[in-house]
């Protein structure tokens, strides 16, 4: 299938193709490929931040991507073959990569990437390799892959206003089937609204959310289908995972219980987050915002985008646990999200019939950046004001953001704390935070991302030395946690001492247990270790945990003796690899 990348020098490669083809032979091939003819692979940060989200998500399909994530980058690493732009930003990106001899774009038709280049048409000189349901596609320029192979116009089903209905509606104790045959008996309700109602069912795995009459239309019932056929199962999302019928007719799905309460309940100022959340410091808020964001990313890798993020339509356990809801109402592909929250949703979408058309990743944007204030400021919004406006809607229009770089004018700050939490956020994201809410600029989600890892990271290694820098609200002279911070550090360095003596003791103890190796030992995985016994011939395994590169007991050559000094190893991680 790739061997029309082979006339390439360099390939500037998007994460999507790992995610969408690491289980099967089309992968092996491509890096088969890009080893045998030295191919120069460029990623950028996003490619490593994608990844990570990917693997926070713990979902059973994607079981297979680390193992040939590994694979690639070993062997790109191998041959001095991977080289990465440092910024998250896909127009940077490509200006960097744009003159590169001979060279081509590898991406997916859903991948955030090729969304970023539909939406901001950048120009690059090189050709574009896109990978379909049919093969590879090659286009001569970005702008060429947009004229002739654009993205569908919204379905036609948007615009259907029947209702797929039945005069019975399941209740308790009745039987409901799934498209495969799967009887569920519904046991107890949980809760009703506006659609329908959520019900406990036979098996624990799974509740059905059950809709009213005249709820369900042909475009929600596709959408429905397209959301189970995506096989998401990781825990953090409430997606449906079974189409229901009652008497043969639509009736609902099954999906995964969320745990917790809702973020709004949550972060709701100060009394709320002490009276539930006694104990978390800046740590924690952080920890969320991450796992937020880093849910959503997964989303858009999947052709998915929320549409109608809100503080009320997530759940929050602990700080690593969140339960994204109501996901019914998203929009995948082409099948549009009807509904959305102005408070978060971009100005220039306001005004607009949500169901009467396609939302773009930049569209998102705003909400994403909406998420990181709300939660890094314990629910309050960006535009509310002390002697402002009198609606919140004023304040938005008009871009009244009442902080400043150089924290010169407080004046118009909510009190409580929130002048000081401004004032201890790291500089990266107080200018995005202004240029977002003030300018009028856009960031990309994953850039969010990279700079709210940043925080965290400068967090988790106690970088400042003021302990207000941590709680909650800081300089507040209210009971809330505190960090030691000279206390803390002592306890990290000595851990660190500990590691260390450890690994070299464990180092010491392997050079004086080294055995030789004799020139005629067996090839292949079982290989002679002692002279006689039983265990002559004992195993040997060979992962690339213990051994760098790309050696396999295929490839391994008989060798003298063992070298009496070898180089210590150590066991790599993907995300040390870049």
């Amino acid at each position: 299938m790739f061997e029309g990348l082979s006339k390439y020098l360099s390939i500037v490669l998007d994460y999507s193709v790992v995610l969408e083809y690491s289980n099967g032979v089309w992968f092996d091939e491509l890096t088969n490929l890009i080893e045998d003819k030295g191919i120069d692979c460029y990623i950028d940060d996003t490619f490593k931040i994608l990844h990570r989200c990917v693997v926070y998500q713990h979902d059973a399909k994607d079981a297979h991507v680390q193992t040939s994530m590994r694979s690639l980058m070993q062997s790109l690493m191998a041959t001095n073959t991977l080289h990465v732009v440092h910024t998250c930003n896909t127009e940077f990106f490509i200006e960097q990569v744009k003159d590169l001899p001979e060279s081509c774009i590898l991406t997916t038709r859903k991948g955030i990437f090729t969304k970023r280049l539909y939406e901001r048409a950048p120009e690059f000189n090189g050709d574009v390799a896109l990978i379909t349901h049919t093969g590879l596609k090659i286009f001569h320029s970005i702008a060429e892959m947009i004229e002739e192979y654009p993205f569908p116009a919204i379905s036609s089903l948007a615009h259907n206003n029947s209702y797929i209905d039945c005069d019975g509606r399941a209740s308790i104790d009745d039987v409901v089937i799934a498209t495969d045959g799967t009887k569920f008996t519904l046991v107890k309700r949980l809760s009703g609204g506006a659609e329908g109602m959520v019900f406990t069912t036979d098996n624990p795995k799974y509740v059905a959310k059950i809709y009213h009459k005249g709820v369900i239309t042909p475009l929600r019932w596709a959408k429905l289908k397209k959301l189970t056929e995506l096989g998401i199962t990781s825990q953090g999302f409430c997606t449906p995972q079974h189409l229901l019928y009652f008497r043969g007719v639509p009736v609902g799905y099954t999906m995964f219980i969320g745990k917790g309460t809702t973020l709004s309940n949550v972060f709701d100022g100060p009394d709320a987050m002490l009276e539930q959340h006694p104990d978390w410091t800046r740590l924690d808020v952080c920890e969320t915002l991450l796992s937020l964001i880093g849910k959503y990313l997964y989303l858009h890798m999947h052709d998915v985008i929320a549409g109608d993020i809100q503080l009320k339509n997530a759940l929050i356990d602990t700080s690593s646990s969140q339960y994204l809801i109501d996901m019914d109402s998203v929009q995948i592909g082409n099948l549009p999200c009807p509904v959305g929250t102005e408070e978060f949703t971009d100005p220039r979408l306001w005004g607009r019939d949500f169901s009467g058309f396609v939302r773009s990743l930049e569209d998102e944007d705003y909400s994403i950046a909406m998420l990181v204030f709300s939660i890094l400021f314990c629910g309050l919004h960006p535009y509310a004001t002390r002697k402002g406006a009198e609606t919140l809607r004023e304040e938005i229009l008009n871009h009244n953001f009442p902080y400043t770089l150089d924290n010169s004018d407080t004046e118009h700050i909510p009190l409580g704390g929130y002048d000081h939490i401004w004032e201890y956020l790291p500089e990266n994201l107080r200018v995005m935070l202004y240029n977002t809410f003030h300018e009028g600029k856009s960031y990309e989600a994953v850039c969010w991302c990279a700079a709210v890892m940043e925080y965290m990271k400068e967090l988790e290694n106690f970088v400042y030395d003021d302990p207000e820098a941590y709680k909650l609200f800081p300089c507040e002279n209210i009971k809330q946690a505190t960090i030691d911070v000279e206390e803390v550090r002592a306890q990290l360095a000595a851990q660190l001492e500990a590691k260390r003596a450890k690994e070299e003791k464990l180092a010491e103890a392997k050079l004086r247990s080294e055995k030789k190796v004799f020139a005629n030992a067996p090839s292949g995985r079982f290989v002679s270790s002692s002279v006689g016994g039983s265990d002559s011939y004992r195993p040997e395994r060979y992962d690339d945990e213990a051994v760098s590169g790309s050696y396999t007991s295929a490839n391994r050559e008989p060798v003298a003796a063992v070298n009496t000094n070898p180089p210590p190893v150590h066991k790599k991680k993907f995300f040390g690899l870049f």
